[in-house]
């Protein structure tokens, strides 16, 4: 059974029996061991990821890698979320290991970061994606970038994770097709931050664009830039604005291209989804991301949601 296979069989099952997602809200009622103020630990808990071994692949210095099409590469993504992770155990638990570790990926994301030319301010993808060619920028990157930065510089107090936190608000201010991530909703005058920056049709995936919008708002609430600020209103507004466009009536939509059709979210991205606005409805004080909350998960109770939602992934997988 080839790998491709066993993954849609699996995704198949979650969505027919409604199991298998994995995003964990964080107890508000847990005070943290480590403040971390104004921040706090990151917006929902990674930790399981430590327990259940998703980093793994290290090299000798301790900095996870990921296997992706046929190679060991170096994942800024991965990296990231690798910091948040052991930042976020560190912030709730307090052991000092956690904090070596995640002070470990941030330092390799300023190592990493590009200075100069159409990518500056990038961590760049060095892998080939589909119609992505390397090196590439991808918001959902500079989003956890921003956000592991910003709470390694609460952490260790060093210059260089704020400066490399507020040149990673560069590529969401320059177009996908200047090297940058930003691009327009459906043509109008919305921004939206790409995860996948194809400039013939862009994506709009939704996920990728809420990480960036935390990214944002971390590096905001430190007072950096008000650039930041700036950024992240800008991509809230267009979020409230266009969020129907990823409700199916049933589930939601991972991503709504400009030309191609939309694509039906599986299990664990439709409850991502759900938390990413519920998380965003108690930041901000929104109705709109509340309701479509609750929407959402109304969807996942449904076994007839499920099921939709199912036939339109074997549709997608075809």
């Amino acid at each position: 059974m080839t790998n491709r296979l066993q993954r849609i069989l699996r995704s198949a099952w979650k969505l027919a029996v409604g199991a298998g997602w994995d995003h964990d809200r964080l107890d508000p009622a847990r005070a943290p061991a480590v403040p971390l103020a104004p921040l706090g630990p990151w917006y929902y808990d990674l930790g399981r990821s430590i327990v259940r071994g998703d980093y793994h692949l290290f090299d000798e210095r301790g900095i996870p890698r990921s296997w992706i099409g046929g190679q060991i590469v170096y994942h800024p993504s991965f990296i990231a979320s690798f910091s948040l992770a052991h930042v976020t155990r560190y912030a709730l638990e307090g052991y000092p290991a956690d904090r070596e570790k995640a002070l470990l990926g941030a330092r390799w994301l300023v190592d990493c970061q590009v200075a100069e030319g159409p990518l500056a301010g990038a961590f760049p993808l060095t892998f080939r994606w589909r119609r992505l060619s390397p090196p590439w920028a991808s918001a959902l990157t500079q989003g956890l970038a921003m956000s592991a930065l910003a709470r390694a510089w609460l952490l260790a107090g060093d210059e260089a994770f704020a400066r490399a936190a507020v040149a990673a608000l560069r590529p969401l201010e320059r177009g996908v097709e200047e090297g940058g991530v930003r691009s327009r909703f459906h043509g109008s005058t919305s921004v939206w931050y790409e995860e996948y920056p194809w400039a013939a049709d862009p994506s709009h995936v939704l996920n990728g664009f809420v990480y960036a919008l935390w990214g944002l708002r971390d590096v905001s609430l430190l007072g950096l830039t008000p650039k930041a600020e700036e950024l992240y209103r800008a991509g809230l507004a267009s979020l409230a604005t266009h969020l129907p466009a990823f409700d199916s009536g049933y589930w939601s939509y991972y991503q709504c291209p400009d030309r191609a059709r939309p694509r039906v979210a599986s299990l664990s991205y439709h409850h991502l989804h759900c938390v990413m606005l519920r998380i965003l409805s108690e930041l901000e004080c929104d109705n709109v991301f509340a309701q479509t909350a609750e929407r959402w998960e109304t969807y996942l109770g449904r076994r007839r949601c499920r099921l939709r939602a199912l036939a339109a992934k074997l549709g997608d997988w075809q």
